[in-house]
């Protein structure tokens, strides 16, 4: 008889405790109906996590690195230890509704054209959280750099990256679903390998998606499945420091990708980024100097 699972969980913590008892507990309990295995990768936690994990999840496999390797270098290390028929990649600022990973495992059986799936998002107040995209393309820095993605948010071209003229209601085959909740079949992951380490916080959900639907496998958006998301758990702490990562994660994307007919584009592109940094860090720096200035106040 086989001992292989039907999904192995691979849960990403990184000074998580706070999100870990409702990401673990109500993973858990959704996977019960279900053959599993939950692996938890651990990048340095110093807050208590590991400590947590060990002490209530004994049958959670538990993987100390010791130090932060990076998002796309820990889900590497649970793809290779995962047994599972398919791979549930997850962060661990999550709660799991009953009944998630049965719906997006169902449609997933459903087509084999399918590489990759993905659910609709609420935040932890139940508002919808957009979370389908385009692949990023060098327009797309033209539009942001202009402000034509915040002057038309909804506009079928100036918002194409980002996708908002999309209601999330219906479900569509997209580019990309959100890298927070992904379950992917073993034989995509056979197939394409994992993931590229040199996005190792940002676009290594973007460019993984890119490599599977390059691999001529389809990836699909399906609301039926609901997940609460907390936004920013990782980088939250440190936004100006994610606004840095971000602009240069793009711009790594855009290099990995381009011919050499495109290098003009990828240059201006560069410059275009580097511009944008400004206001987006002065915005940043700014909010952070009012926080500080306010919780400064409330401790008087």
């Amino acid at each position: 008889m086989s001992t292989q699972p039907e999904i192995s969980a691979i849960v990403i913590s990184y000074n998580g405790l706070k999100f870990l008892p409702d990401c673990l507990g109500t993973l858990i309990d959704d996977l019960a109906c279900i053959t599993h295995e939950v692996i938890v990768v651990d990048n340095g936690s110093t807050d208590g996590s590991v400590a947590y994990v060990r002490g209530n999840y004994p049958q959670v496999a538990l993987i100390e690195n010791g130090r932060n390797l990076g998002f796309a270098a820990a889900v590497n290390i649970g793809l290779r230890k995962a047994k599972g028929n398919y791979l549930y990649v997850l962060n661990q600022d999550l709660r799991f509704h009953r009944g998630t990973a049965q719906s997006l495992l169902e449609r997933l059986k459903r087509d084999s054209s399918i590489g990759l799936i993905g659910p609709r998002y609420n935040d932890f107040e139940g508002n919808l959280q957009p979370s389908v995209r385009a692949f990023p393309t060098y327009r797309h820095v033209f539009y942001k750099a202009l402000f034509l993605d915040r002057l038309f948010p909804r506009h079928k071209e100036f918002s194409s990256w980002k996708m908002g003229w999309f209601d999330h209601g219906s479900e569509m085959f997209v580019d990309q679903p959100m890298g927070a909740v992904m379950m992917i079949p073993r034989e995509v992951v056979k197939k394409i390998g994992l993931m590229d380490e040199r996005f190792p916080l940002l676009m290594n959900d973007v460019d993984y998606c890119r490599r599977i639907a390059g691999a001529g496998y389809r990836l699909l958006y399906y609301p039926e499945a609901v997940v609460e998301h907390y936004v920013g758990a990782s980088t939250g702490a440190r936004p100006c420091r994610s606004v840095l990562i971000s602009h240069f994660a793009l711009y790594r994307y855009l290099c990995k990708y381009a011919r050499p007919r495109e290098y003009p584009l990828l240059w201006l592109s560069g410059l275009l980024l580097m511009l944008g940094l400004i206001p987006r860090l002065v915005s940043r720096f700014i909010v952070q100097l009012f926080a500080s200035a306010k919780v400064s106040h409330k401790q008087r």
